[in-house]
Formats: structure tokens, sequence, C-alpha cells
């Protein structure tokens, strides 16, 4: 599914920049990480399979944060670098995609 074939949904991105996109994934341990890399592959517009490991990468960081999330006081979100992006995920499942890949 190619991401320039879908329509753009309110929040897909930031309205003072269009290089970050804001997505919302199931905060759901069993789901999360397929949710994430569905999302992402959707973005990239490319299949699941074509992005690098997300276990090699970061091991089962999403999938933690939603099965044992702190207390809604604390505000978590976790963030790291993946497939050319800087991307944060916080506690509700709101995902930030920033692309930070060269520009060559």
């Amino acid at each position: 599914m190619m991401a320039d074939s879908q329509p753009k949904k309110p929040g897909d991105n930031h309205p003072n920049d269009p290089g970050i996109v804001r997505r919302h994934i199931p905060p759901d341990p069993e789901t999360s990480e397929y949710d994430f890399l569905e999302l992402l592959a959707e973005v990239e517009g490319c299949e699941i399979e074509d992005l690098p490991s997300l276990y090699n990468e970061v091991e089962h960081v999403v999938e933690t944060l939603f099965s044992t999330p702190p207390s809604a006081a604390a505000q978590m979100s976790i963030s790291f670098s993946y497939a050319g992006y800087r991307i944060t995920i916080d506690r509700n499942g709101t995902v930030q995609l920033v692309s930070v890949k060269d520009t060559l």
C-alpha cells in the first residue's frame, strides 16, 4: 500500500513541519510492535518485510512501554532512531516520526 495513495487524515502531519508525521497505534502490548511496523511501512510506501528488523534494533521496547505502562502522571514516552526516522511513542500510542535520512 503506497502512502501517497492514501488520503491524508487529520494529525498525519505536524502543522508547522511537513517532515513530521503523527499517527496513533493501539497501546496493546500484544500487537504494538506489528502495528508500529505497519504504520512505518505505510509511511514509507513499502512492505513490512522491507524494513530492518525491529527486534535487532530496539528489542521489545515498544511492547514493554505498553505491557508495563507507568502512571499517567509520568507522561512517559520513548524515543529511538530506526529506519531513517527519530521516533517517539507515548504511553497512549501516539507515534511521531521525524525523518533523519540524508537529503543529499
